[in-house]
């Protein structure tokens, strides 16, 4: 953890005949890296193939959605291991099903697969289709017959007296109103059109209507649902040739209004409601039939026939070949060799050797894969670090700023203490440090709230399944680890319960050392105050309750916290020089940093123990710490008020110390300055294409050498203009640093001060009154409050913000002292992953 996983890089050369069989192998492993050859071309060799396995899952996608429409849902897979085990089984117990093994190749399985799926595919569109056309058509006769009730309603008993379906007289009612919206006289012939629309464009054709009719004309207007509506047109009567017609007419094939034409006679009326009745009816039965013909070609995909298997197994197979074919295409072809550079985490070489001699054995008529150590030198190698549920979430913390490079000090190992530590010492409060840690201790051992309680059941039923499958074929164990959760807000806090158990625990120890219990003392152990051979056990004397004590001690407390975290990270950055081989660095780069640091920010340091440990009289005449740093650097060193024993001392040391950070300054400059010169002058020597090529011959696997001579981090600068400026900024960047690093650790002491302080008047708003005053009442009604203004305040919000604070200080003021995070992680080559990451998204 340390130290990322060794890794070696090696060359595989497939031949064409079975590179199919070695990348599935090497997909099943989770154990390399395949280094993209063509990562800059846009054509790539298998471009088809993995086009063609996007195009079957987006008709899986298609029929698992009507799946969903009907009610019958496709289980989330939580084992990717066993479902990786029972696809590759599957596949094989198809293949001698449908065809004899002898007749087929497994690359070709897929095309019994796309036949398979495009035929459902097809048929559950043409389903689909006929019920559209239903559904459609259902409508547009239900809307039919409320539109004729409507107009019967409307036209009155005079319709059925008239002469034609398109002119009629009005009654005197019907006149009336009409002239009411400025209509013509009695006598005038009339025409009617009854429609149906979208009720969004029914004031576009009220108003259209109104201008092609000059206003002569009157529109009853009836909603059949939330969207569409019916209405009966009445304007005077035109010829079907005439402008005006044409224009409505025109209108009404714009905005699709549907024609409702209207019988003559009563009975004719009545005949149409009978015909209409019994259309409805047989829609609704041939909707019900296309219903079940749609589910029995739909549920039997749930689950595997004699022929095929279920569409959870398809989904994923296509997944597994879409991810074979898209690592295919990283690989170099020349001629009928394929050249793949791998990296392989070291401790898994073996593995791999077994993998390539177990399909040696199994196609013996084929050209076996070779294998041999790659000699690039100027290949970065992958950062892989085996993390386990205790300790991922530090390390997700750590990559969030960056990639640890390859063999780098990894600082979430340090995290793990430093973090919860940190916001302890801001968050210190026995209640409120309690209230987190049985939290986090009910969290980590309650599996009920775990949602992975209703996975195990799940994972069950996936193992009994394989369990099945295997006793058909010989196949690997079936394995039940690595359960993939779903993305939600129960889990994000059930995967926090490792750190809110240590961030609890710091902050229950740093509340004892505070003495805040909710903002309040505890006289636990009894009061030494005024009294002589008496030292309190632990933490602050309770009648220590002076602001500006506790004030002055926090602020001390969190100077002396950042300068021995900053003093830790300086002390890795020497390791990493020494594991890197960096001599230059280690011999004069990292003892001038040492010193620069320890003398300027450890000598206030060490003021500040001086200062603890001296007894003053009178503490208004105790010397000031930031006064004796600004006149040592202001003045050569001169003591206002001595803080050792003897003046002398203390000014021949205060200038002993300037004159050794002054001095370390061109070190700091210079040193790198010439180490990278010297690396670029060097690299200029070689031939950049002695680098890039390497003899393909056979090299035995088991060597002891590794791969760690590769890792060398010089500067990639060529001109001389870019190494200095780089260097000088980072010379200043650490000196001036070193003063803005440890200022900002001062934050340690505002938002634990802050939070004491908001703790206290909250108890002061709530309960303390009612306490002194013996006031029961008031105490049932506050206690409420206090408990709620502290789980919102205190433990909600504020907890975030001593988290957020603690992440900065780690990325910023801890981690640029060694850590340059420019690496990038080992991207393995895994079915199992691939699988993982196309169910969440499809679940997204």
């Amino acid at each position: 953890m340390i130290r990322s996983e060794g890794m070696s890089l090696y060359q595989l050369l497939i031949p064409r005949e079975s590179s199919y069989d070695v990348m599935s192998e090497l997909g099943q492993i989770d154990s390399v890296m395949i280094i993209d050859h063509h990562q800059h071309l846009l054509s790539k060799p298998f471009i088809n193939q993995v086009q063609r396995c996007d195009e079957i899952l987006s008709k899986v996608e298609y029929l698992i959605n009507q799946l969903n429409q009907i009610g019958q849902t496709i289980e989330h897979v939580y084992d990717f291991k066993l479902m990786l085990q029972e696809v590759r089984c599957m596949k094989i117990l198809v293949i001698q099903r449908v065809l004899s093994f002898k007749q087929i190749q497994k690359h070709t399985f897929i095309n019994q697969i796309e036949e398979y799926i495009t035929g459902k595919y097809q048929q559950v569109q043409q389903q689909i289709d006929t019920l559209s056309r239903l559904k459609s058509k259902l409508q547009n006769t239900i809307e039919a017959k409320e539109a004729m009730i409507n107009a019967r309603r409307w036209l009155g008993i005079a319709y059925f007296h008239s002469k034609s379906s398109t002119a009629l007289d009005f009654d005197e009612q019907m006149i009336k109103s009409y002239h009411q919206h400025g209509g013509m006289m009695p006598s005038q012939k009339f025409t009617h059109f009854v429609g149906v629309m979208d009720a969004k464009d029914y004031q576009i054709f009220q108003r259209t209507v109104f201008r092609i009719t000059k206003g002569n004309f009157m529109v009853n207007q009836t909603l059949l649902s939330v969207s569409r509506s019916c209405f009966l047109l009445i304007f005077p009567s035109f010829s079907l040739q005439s402008e005006t017609w044409r224009k409505i007419k025109k209108l009404c094939d714009v905005l699709k209004v549907d024609h409702i034409s209207l019988p003559l006679t009563e009975e004719q009326w009545d005949q149409r409601y009978c015909d209409y009745d019994k259309e409805i009816i047989e829609i609704e039965n041939m909707d019900k039939l296309t219903n079940q013909l749609l589910q029995s070609i739909l549920k039997p995909l749930l689950e595997d026939g004699n022929a095929q298997p279920s569409l959870l197994f398809i989904r994923f197979y296509l997944v597994r070949e879409r991810t074979l074919y898209e690592n295919l295409n990283k690989v170099k072809m020349q001629q009928s060799i394929f050249l793949a550079n791998l990296w392989v985490r070291t401790s898994e070489i073996q593995l791999l050797e077994d993998i390539l001699q177990t399909i040696k054995m199994k196609n013996p008529h084929i050209p076996a894969p070779q294998i041999k150590k790659n000699a690039i030198a100027n290949q970065k190698p992958p950062t892989f670090f085996q993390t386990n549920q205790f300790n991922k979430l530090f390390q997700l913390i750590t990559e969030t700023y960056g990639i640890p490079d390859y063999k780098e000090i990894n600082p979430s190992i340090f995290s793990i203490i430093t973090f919860p530590f940190l916001f302890g010492v801001m968050f210190g409060d026995i209640g409120h440090g309690a209230a987190i840690l049985i939290f986090g201790i009910f969290l980590s051992l309650n599996k009920i709230f775990s949602p992975r309680s209703e996975q195990k059941m799940l994972r069950e039923q996936r193992i009994q399944l394989g369990q099945q499958i295997k006793k058909q074929i010989n196949s690997k164990d079936f394995n039940d680890e690595d359960l993939n959760t779903d993305f939600n807000l129960t889990q994000i806090i059930f995967d926090l319960r490792y750190m809110l158990l240590l961030c609890g625990a710091f902050s229950l120890y740093t509340g004892f050392i505070y003495n805040e219990y909710f903002g309040l003392s505890l006289n636990i152990f009894g009061s030494c105050l005024n009294k002589t051979d008496c030292t309190y056990p632990f933490g602050l004397d309770p009648q220590y309750e002076d602001l500006n004590f506790r004030n002055s001690y926090k602020m001390k407390l969190a100077i002396i916290i950042g300068f021995c975290q900053m003093l830790l990270g300086i002390l890795c950055s020497g390791f990493n020089y020494f594991y890197f081989k960096k001599w230059i660095n280690l011999s004069i780069i990292f003892p001038a940093r040492l010193l620069f640091f320890t003398l300027f920010i450890g000598y206030m340091v060490l003021l500040i123990i001086i200062k603890w440990s001296t007894f003053h009289i009178d503490t208004s005449q105790s010397p000031s710490i930031i006064t004796t740093l600004v006149d040592m650097w202001m003045h050569d060193g001169q003591v206002t008020l001595k803080t050792f024993e003897s003046a002398d001392f203390q000014v021949q040391l205060q200038k002993i110390i300037i004159v050794i950070c002054i001095l370390c300054i061109p070190f700091l400059l210079f040193a790198p300055i010439i180490a990278d010169i010297i690396a670029m002058l060097r690299r200029k020597k070689k031939d950049p294409k002695s680098l890039q090529e390497f003899e393909m011959v056979p090299q035995n696997m088991n060597s002891d050498s590794s791969n760690d001579d590769i890792i060398s981090e010089q500067s990639q600068h060529t001109s001389y203009i870019d190494i200095i400026v780089e260097h000088l900024i980072e010379t200043l960047e650490f000196a001036l640093g070193c003063i803005s690093n440890t200022a900002s650790y001062l934050r340690l002491w505002a938002l634990s001060l802050a939070h004491s302080e908001l703790a206290k008047v909250l108890f002061d708003l709530t309960l303390k009154d009612p306490i002194a005053n013996a006031n029961l009442l008031a105490s049932l009604v506050g206690m409420p409050v206090f408990l709620l203004s502290t789980l919102g305040i205190l433990l909600c919000m504020d907890s975030m913000e001593c988290f957020l604070h603690a992440l900065r200080l780690h990325w910023v003021e801890f981690q640029n002292k060694f850590y340059k995070g420019n690496g990038y992680n080992f991207e393995v080559f895994s079915y199992r992953k691939e699988m993982q990451k196309y169910q969440e998204k499809m679940k997204s």
